[in-house]
C-alpha cells in the first residue's frame, strides 16, 4: 500500500500577523500533484489540520475544497485525525457525510468505541489494501472517560491506589485498536498502520542535513502549543511493535522515534515559528507491506514564503540582511525576518539597521536583544543587585532612561524624565480605552 503521511498544517495560522492563505493554497495544490505523482492510494493527516479550535471560514473552505479535489485522483482513501489545536467536534461534524467518500475523520475519541477507530482502506476497485487505526490527540481525562464508558457492567474496578497511569491507558488503547485491526484483517496479507498526535520521547532526525540545532523539547514560537498531561511524553513501546507503520503528528520536523523506521513524524509543511526557519519541510511517501520495513521517501515541500532568523553581533546582522537582499533581487519572494542581537553594546536595533532595512525586499517582524545585551542597558547598577533585587516594570524604564542620559537612576533629571514618560504613557492608555 502506498500512502502520503503529513500533519500539522495549522490552516489559518497568521504567525506574527503574516497573511499565509496563498502559501497554504500553493501547498495544497502541490500536495495533490505529489499524491498523483507517487500513485498514493491513501492520504493520512495526523492532526492539527487547523491552527485554532474556531478556524476562519477561509481556512475551512481550503480544507474542504482540497478534500473534494482528491475525488478526481486515484487516492481513494483519506484518514484525518484531530490534533491538540483542532476542535474535535468541528472535525467530526461532517464525518458521516465524508465517510461516504472514503474520508475517515476522527476528531476525538469522545462518544466512540474501539471499533470506531479502525477503518479498512480500499483501492479504486474496492479491494481492501490496508487497515488504519485512526487514533487522534486526546487529553488524559478523555482517555480515562473512554475506558470508563466501555467498561462492562459488573467489571471489577482497580483500587485508587492501583489506578492505571495515563500512559498505560494509552498503551492499552493502541493494543486494543491493533487487536481489533487483526480481527478485521483475518488471513488477508495487508498492512496495519496507526496514527497519533502526541509527543514521543527519544526523537531523531533533525540533523545537519536540515540545518540548525535541535529545538529544546518545550520551546515554542507562535505555532506550537504544548501537549497537556502525561500523554505529552510517551515511549516507542506504547505502539505495538507488530504495527507496520505509525504516522505521528505534533512535532514540526521530520523525525523517527527511537530510531524506529516504522514510527515517524512527517513534520509540518510550514514554518510555524522563526525558530523553525532553517529547516526543510517534508511530506512522507510510504510504501508499506505486512511484516516488512516500510520504504519511506521524504519529499521536500517547495518554499513559497521565505522566513529567516539571524543572530549575532551588529556587523553580522547587517551582513546577513545585505546578503538576503541580494538573494531576493535574484529570486523574488515574500520574506520575513527575525533578528536577535547576541553580542556587542546595547543599541536601538531598529535604528542601527535602518540603512539595511530601508527600501528592502524583506520585512523585519522582530528586533530583539539577548538578555546579556539588555543587562548592559541597565549596567549602571551593580551586577549583584541586578540578580537579586525584584524590579517592577517602572524600574526598568527608569534604568533605561538613566542609561541613555548617563545619569544615576536616582538622579533628579532621571526622575523628571521618568515622570514625563509615565504621564504621556498614561494619557495614551486613557485615549485608547476611550476609543
Amino acid at each position: 500500500m502506498k500512502f502520503i503521511h503529513t500533519a500539522d498544517w495549522h490552516l489559518g495560522n497568521t504567525m506574527h500577523d503574516i497573511e499565509r492563505s496563498k502559501e497554504t493554497e500553493a501547498f495544497l495544490e502541490w500536495l495533490k500533484g505529489e499524491i498523483e505523482a507517487v500513485g498514493a492510494q491513501a492520504l493520512v493527516i495526523a492532526g492539527d489540520v487547523f491552527d485554532v479550535v474556531n478556524p476562519s471560514n477561509a481556512a475551512k473552505t481550503q480544507y474542504y475544497k482540497f478534500l473534494a479535489s482528491l475525488l478526481k485522483t486515484n487516492c481513494s482513501n483519506v484518514v484525518v485525525v484531530g490534533g491538540n489545536h483542532d476542535s474535535g467536534s468541528l472535525l467530526d461534524a461532517p464525518a458521516e457525510v465524508l465517510s461516504a467518500l472514503n474520508i475517515k475523520v476522527v476528531g476525538s475519541i469522545n462518544n466512540r468505541n474501539v471499533d470506531d477507530l479502525v477503518v479498512e482502506l480500499k483501492d479504486a476497485q474496492e479491494n481492501v489494501i490496508g487497515i488504519c487505526c485512526a487514533v487522534p490527540f486526546m487529553r488524559d481525562l478523555e482517555l480515562e472517560q473512554f475506558y470508563k464508558s466501555v467498561e462492562k457492567p459488573g467489571e471489577s474496578q482497580e483500587a485508587d491506589s492501583e489506578k492505571t497511569s495515563d500512559e498505560d491507558l494509552l498503551k492499552r488503547l493502541y493494543a486494543d485498536v491493533y487487536k481489533r485491526a487483526l480481527e478485521l484483517r483475518g488471513d488477508r496479507n495487508i498492512p496495519i498502520i496507526a496514527t497519533g498526535h502526541l509527543y514521543a520521547s527519544n526523537l531523531s532526525g533533525r540533523d545537519s542535513e536540515d540545518g540548525g540545532e535541535v529545538k529544546a523539547e518545550n520551546s515554542v514560537d507562535d505555532g506550537v502549543r504544548e501537549v497537556i498531561g502525561t500523554l505529552g511524553n510517551v515511549s516507542v513501546d506504547t505502539f505495538p511493535s507488530e504495527l507496520d507503520y505509525v504516522a505521528l503528528g505534533h512535532i514540526h520536523y521530520a523525525s523517527m522515534v527511537a530510531k524506529n523506521p516504522k514510527v515517524r513524524y512527517s513534520g509540518s509543511p510550514f514554518v510555524m515559528g522563526f525558530d523553525e526557519a532553517g529547516f526543510k519541510r517534508y511530506v512522507l511517501a510510504i510504501d508499506v507491506a505486512q511484516g516488512s520495513t516500510p520504504d519511506v521517501k521524504k519529499i521536500e515541500v517547495p518554499r513559497t514564503i521565505r522566513f529567516e532568523q539571524f543572530k549575532g553581533d551588529l556587523a553580522t546582522l547587517k551582513k546577513c540582511l545585505r546578503n538576503l537582499e541580494k538573494e531576493l533581487i535574484a529570486e523574488p519572494m515574500d520574506a520575513y525576518v527575525d533578528l536577535l542581537l547576541t553580542s556587542g553594546e546595547f543599541v536601538n536595533l531598529s535604528s542601527a539597521l535602518e540603512a539595511e532595512e530601508a527600501n528592502s525586499h524583506f520585512v523585519v517582524k522582530r528586533h530583539r536583544l539577548s538578555r546579556e545585551i539588555l543587562r548592559k542597558g541597565v549596567s549602571g547598577i551593580d551586577d549583584a543587585v541586578v540578580t537579586t533585587k525584584q524590579y517592577r516594570k517602572e524600574d526598568y524604564f527608569r534604568m533605561l532612561i538613566a542609561k541613555h542620559l548617563q545619569e544615576s537612576d536616582e538622579s533628579e533629571v532621571v526622575k523628571s524624565q521618568f515622570d514625563k514618560f509615565i504621564g504621556l504613557f498614561n494619557e495614551a492608555v486613557c485615549k485608547a480605552n476611550e476609543g
